[in-house]
């Protein structure tokens, strides 16, 4: 005897005989219970989480979940419609509060909508990225935020285009020009820096940039040359804390740090910078001003205050989370669309004329 079944997997209909439509069946919660040892309300309390389950049990029945491939019938429904009411939220590195905070203004934004959120964070790292896309594409999203932390490859945009619909929160990304795209003004937060260190008096500048490839950093960079007007020497990071201490080392143990000011493309690089300035017994901003880039939550609690550039990280956040979705819940494709958010500097106490 044949019996027609459906592949929640891929929505096609097979034929086969009932061997093989036992075997292929759906997972259903009983057969979840039973492989796990517990019973189907306590199924239905560790996917929910609406009651406290023990760990340990809790821990069994979500590893049966993964290993039959179980989908709860409201899921199930909702695939056979089209929609999963969840997206994918990409970004590089959930320890900076930047992006802790637009991982916020994203999820606000999506459950206002009555969405949900699957958070990848990827350290920077494309292999990592690269990873986390190919799990993302084998499930089942209604759409993305890309914050994207490093180039990204052939094989990571061929992931993206046409795969869901996409918006590009903080970073353009090359090859996706026809996203939809929500961003701080990252040139103009550059040029500010490069005018309140120039009205101070200085003429030469160390600058700390992020990866050339990312463009955000080269934005930044190139606002910041075109003001500053003076002399200008560049190191490259990665956006993290450890980098920006040890480029600031380095110069230090080759010979002195021949400027009155560092400029970091990030708060975290800034950070670095600050420590590798007080072990070599130089005073900021007496010695060498200092200048950041985000204004996180630790920038302003500092001692001293960090001067930086404040980005409105919950806004960009919240706003490619909501333009995307007006367009996702209508079943439609985001069109091209830029959303580009000021930027402001807040002066504070990292900065100083030069004293030389």
């Amino acid at each position: 005897m044949t019996r027609e079944f459906r592949s929640y997997e891929s929505g096609r209909t097979y034929a086969g005989n009932e061997d093989r439509a036992a075997v292929r069946r759906p997972a259903s919660i009983k057969d979840v219970a039973s492989a796990a040892g517990v019973s189907p309300t306590t199924v239905s309390h560790v996917l929910s989480g609406n009651r406290p389950v023990n760990e340990l049990t809790a821990a069994r029945v979500r590893s049966v979940v993964n290993r039959l491939g179980y989908v709860p019938a409201s899921l199930a429904r909702s695939l056979q419609a089209g929609s999963t009411s969840v997206i994918g939220l990409m970004i590089p590195d959930i320890s900076n509060t930047f992006f802790a905070e637009l991982a916020k203004g994203a999820e606000d934004a999506a459950h206002d909508l009555g969405y949900g959120v699957i958070l990848c964070n990827t350290e920077f790292d494309a292999d990592r990225e690269d990873r986390y896309l190919g799990m993302i594409r084998s499930r089942f999203i209604d759409g993305m935020v890309y914050a994207s932390g490093s180039p990204p490859s052939r094989r990571r945009l061929e992931a993206l285009m046409g795969k869901f619909p996409i918006a590009l929160a903080d970073e353009e990304v090359e090859g996706l020009e026809g996203a939809l795209i929500a961003t701080a003004d990252h040139e103009a937060g550059g040029r500010l820096v490069g005018e309140h260190l120039r009205a101070l008096g200085h003429r030469r500048a160390l600058m700390l940039t992020g990866p050339r490839a990312l463009k955000s950093g080269v934005d930044r960079a190139n606002g910041f040359v075109r003001a500053f007007r003076g002399e200008v020497v560049e190191r490259v990071g990665d956006f993290k804390e450890a980098s920006g201490h040890r480029l600031v080392a380095a110069l230090l143990q080759e010979g002195g740090l021949d400027c009155t000011a560092v400029f970091a493309a990030n708060d975290l690089m800034a950070f670095g910078a600050l420590t590798a300035l007080r072990e070599a017994g130089l005073s900021v901003p007496r010695d060498v001003s200092v200048v950041g880039f985000d204004d996180i939550r630790a920038a302003s609690q500092i001692h001293p205050a960090l001067t930086t550039v404040h980005q409105p990280a919950y806004d960009v956040g919240r706003t490619a989370t909501a333009q995307l979705l007006q367009y996702v819940t209508r079943g439609e494709v985001p069109p091209a669309s830029r959303h580009t958010l000021p930027v402001e500097l807040k002066v504070r106490g990292s900065t100083a004329p030069p004293a030389r």
